[in-house]
Formats: C-alpha cells, structure tokens, sequence
C-alpha cells in the first residue's frame, strides 16, 4: 500500500525533498530539537531558502507529545553569504595571479644575480614592478571596500578645475598610444570636491571603457554645466550592456560581463564609485545601447 505524499511536501524543491524527509526522521527518532535548511515554494511560484527548527514537546515523564515547528524566510542571509564565499573566492584568484608572477620573477632575478643579462634584468624588473602595482591596487580596492562597508569613508574637499583634473587622470592611458581620450564641454569649471575620490571616479569609468569596450580605440569625456551641477560623462563606442544589466551595474560584486567573456577585477570598482558620489551629494548612472556602446556619467553640485 502506497503512502499518500504529505501536503506540505508540494512546497519543498523537489531537489531537498529527500533530505528533508531524511532530517525530519532523523530529528523525530533523536527525540531532540534540530534545525535544516530547505527551499520552499511561496504563493507566487518561487522558491526560497528557509531554516526550519524542530522542537520536542514532551510531558513529565520524558516522552514526546507533540513537535512544534517553525520556517523563517533566510532567501536574502543566504545571497549575502553565497555573495560573501564567491568574492573571497574572486579575492584569492585575483591576488594570487600577480603574486606568483612575481615570485617567479624574484626567483629569475635570484639565478642571474651573479650575472646580470643587460636584456634580460629589465624585463624582469619591469614584470616584478607590475606585478606588485596590480597587487597594490587590489589591496587599495579592498581597503576603501572596507571603508565604504563601515561608512568611514571621509572627504577632504578643495577647488579645482574639472578639465585638469581629467588630463592628470587620463595621462597614463594616453601616453601608452592605443586610445585616443578627448574632452568637450567646459574644461574650466571649477568644483569643490575631494579631488582624490572624483580622480578615483574618473579612472574607474575609463579603465570600465577600456575593459568592457576593447575596440573603442576612442573614448570621449564630456563635461557640461547645467542648474547648479556638472555632469562628468565618459563615453565610449564598444559593444554595449544589456538593457536588463544596467540597473545591477552599481551593486557590490556585480559585473556585466562583455560578449559572454568573463574579466579579471574584484567587481567592487562601480559599486565604490556609487559611494563616493553619494558622499558628495551627487548622482550617478550608465546608458547603453547594443552595438553602439556606453556612457558612464556622474553630476556633482557647483555649490556645496
């Protein structure tokens, strides 16, 4: 004779279905409280994780009467912390590649130290610089992701000109001969910011162009005055982001990725540029079209 399936089991996955059974007879035959987790059907459809917790209630002499039981909705604990194990786990790749470049660049530097090649101890000196800046800048990424999660993130705000501030930032890229920047609008406004976080902002939004928009070989940055702000915009014409991505692009860990590739990069660079912005008392944002590229853009007030 078949048992009839128990109601509640329609709401477990079918996937934890046998688990569940498996804990419910294991907690009932231990005659002691125990707890589980499981992913249960609501209303509308969809699942969602719950800890279920057990408990015996038992009369005088010891023996169970009855079990009470509870399901509390854990579907946004467990994000976080499914969030939290893959960027450690983003975190230790990320780290470990420049690392073991330049352990294995020490390691060259140590076998010729006796007998220094002219060709080949720039090379190496040159790869074991870069490799401790891209260590340099992960470990910068993570303490200012650490600042920003505690709210200690501080500003030290001066007057400068947007349109110097820009060139400063965009020196480097230039100066390696694979993009060309250029820069419209009104290069002359002043702001009243801290010109080390909107730097910050501005080398962010290029490096994203660069990254995600690899035959733009052009990138454009727009500055443009308007009802007692300035909006920064920084455009480029790669392949664009799906309209669907866009809102999510600012969310810590998040990272659209390009063509289905995936990039290398901590996914926190955007989500500290909101920080930042949000700081100054300013708005931030993207537009994107397919096959057309992206702007990344942000505004701050004139007078703060």
């Amino acid at each position: 004779m078949k048992h009839k399936p128990k109601p509640w089991a329609a709401v477990i996955h079918p996937d934890d279905l046998p688990l569940t059974l498996e804990k419910l007879g294991s907690i009932r035959d231990s005659e002691e409280p125990g707890e589980f987790e499981i992913k249960k059907k609501r209303v509308d459809g969809l699942y969602r994780w719950h800890l279920v917790r057990m408990e015996p209630v038992k009369n005088d002499i010891g023996e169970v009467e009855l079990w009470v039981g509870t399901a509390t909705d854990i579907h946004e604990l467990k994000q976080v912390q499914q969030q939290k194990d893959d960027f450690i786990s983003i975190a230790s790749h990320e780290l470990k590649t420049p690392i073991t470049s330049l352990r294995l660049s020490l390691q060259l530097l140590n076998q010729i130290i006796g007998n220094p090649s002219a060709t080949m101890l720039p090379k190496l000196l040159e790869q074991a610089n870069r490799s401790l800046n891209n260590v340099n800048k992960l470990v910068e990424e993570l303490l200012d992701f650490n600042k920003v999660t505690q709210g200690q993130i501080s500003l030290n705000k001066t007057q400068f000109a947007i349109g110097k501030l820009i060139d400063d930032c965009c020196e480097n890229v230039r100066a390696g001969g694979i993009y060309t920047i250029t820069i419209t609008g009104d290069r002359d406004l002043q702001l009243y910011a801290d010109i080390v976080r909107i730097e910050q902002v501005i080398v962010n939004f290029v490096n994203n162009a660069i990254k995600y928009a690899p035959g733009s070989k052009t990138i454009k940055i727009n500055v443009e005055q308007g009802d007692g702000f300035v909006k920064v915009s920084v455009i480029d014409k790669g392949a664009g982001i799906p309209a669907e991505k866009l809102p999510r692009l600012f969310e810590r860990y998040y990272q659209a990725e390009s063509n289905g590739s995936q990039h290398s990069g901590l996914r926190l660079g955007l989500y500290i540029v909101s920080e930042i912005i949000k700081k100054h008392n300013g708005q931030f944002g993207a537009t994107s079209k397919i096959g057309e590229g992206s702007t990344f853009w942000f505004s701050l007030p004139l007078n703060q």
